[in-house]
């Protein structure tokens, strides 16, 4: 590697703070490796849920800094292959899978297929198997280069969402004839309400005062609320509680608001808070369960159900891509910024919740 290679890591006190580096010489490679070229990632508060949890859960040991307090925050991007010593993998293919924010990112490839290769590197066990896998852009039939972009958005993003709206009906919603969402102007929110627009369940947003116009022009939910207003809402419902934002304050409003009739409470993301937090001593109700859909995943490979999940998937998210980019009513606008300094900029926005729900963050690789 040379000086030009630089890594863009988070201060894991204050997941807004970055600091660029020049990544560490490694040499050159050895049989197996293969050298990845980051070429475009998107930055949505999915990546600041990674942050926020990413002690609790792993994300941080996945691209190891040789700190304790920074961290590589991990993103979702397509990148070619720079030099390979691994067969099957040939310089110049190009993949779509998990980054650090850095130019480069040397893995050690195993299970090398038509369709992709996964990255042995023991620190990549810390996550499930779906996360460690890279996608051979050539042998997949789905990929289309002109939607790299709204992949890179929505890929990572719709699969949490469509996974947890499934575990959701598989369990009948918990008895639930209501779902209030929070942050609901985020993707992974509003991409759960697209899911659930067939089932017979009301869908209720909550959201707020300065990104409500955005959620309501979605039409996406069947009610949009303000964080202000949560206790307008009618509590002798049966409601289940979706939670992307992991407000612990919110969190507690939820469950003292809805007291008994709160069927379930499903933490899904963090968007306003950067911790872990579920073990509350003044919680009302059932205690909230953290969903993981890269666990859910493995369990449909474990049944032999994965590839018949994936075709239901990959179809359904085709329509919701084309819902999100329709030419005369988009959802998102998407924006491309240059280089990993706009990256710091971006991580900032988000981690602060200033960043604008109607656009979409790409970051190019400047080379």
């Amino acid at each position: 590697m040379t000086d030009a290679n630089h890594r863009l890591m988070t201060r894991k006190a204050d997941i807004g703070d970055t600091l660029n580096t020049a990544i560490p010489d490694q040499g050159e490679l050895v049989e197996g490796e293969v050298l990845l070229a980051l070429d475009r990632f998107s930055l949505t508060t999915n990546n600041i849920t990674y942050a926020a949890y990413g002690d609790a859960i792993g994300y941080w040991k996945v691209f190891p800094t040789g700190r304790d307090d920074y961290g590589l925050m991990p993103v979702w991007g397509f990148a070619d292959v720079a030099a390979s010593r691994a067969e099957g993998v040939e310089v110049g293919a190009r993949v779509f899978g998990y980054f650090p924010m850095a130019d480069t990112l040397l893995v050690q490839a195993e299970k090398v297929s038509r369709g992709g290769f996964a990255d042995a590197s023991p620190w990549r066990k810390a996550v499930p198997d779906i996360y460690n896998r890279y996608v051979l852009c050539a042998a997949d039939r789905h990929y289309d280069p002109a939607l790299e972009n709204s992949e890179a958005i929505f890929r990572p993003l719709f699969v949490t969402s469509y996974t947890a709206v499934d575990f959701l009906r598989d369990a009948r919603f918990f008895g639930a004839k209501r779902i209030v969402v929070s942050s609901a102007s985020s993707k992974t929110a509003y991409g759960a309400a697209w899911c659930l627009e067939q089932d017979d369940i009301e869908v209720v947003a909550l959201t707020g005062a300065r990104n409500r116009a955005f959620v309501e022009s979605l039409g996406a939910y069947d009610a949009v609320h303000e964080y202000d207003a949560l206790e307008s809402l009618s509590a002798d419902v049966p409601t289940l509680y979706l939670d992307l934002a992991g407000d612990p304050a919110l969190r507690r409003r939820v469950h003292a608001h809805f007291g008994r009739h709160l069927t379930y409470d499903c933490l899904v993301g963090s968007t306003q808070s950067d911790g872990f937090t579920l073990d509350d001593p003044e919680l009302v109700g059932p205690k909230p369960v953290f969903f993981f859909a890269a666990t859910c995943l493995d369990q449909h490979r474990e049944r032999g159900t994965l590839h018949a999940f994936y075709e239901r998937f990959l179809a359904d998210q085709k329509t919701f891509f084309a819902r999100v980019i329709e030419p005369t009513s988009p959802w998102i606008s998407i924006v491309e910024h240059q280089g990993l300094e706009a990256a710091a900029k971006v991580v900032r926005a988000l981690a602060d919740g200033v960043s604008d729900p109607a656009e979409g963050a790409v970051v190019r690789i400047n080379r």
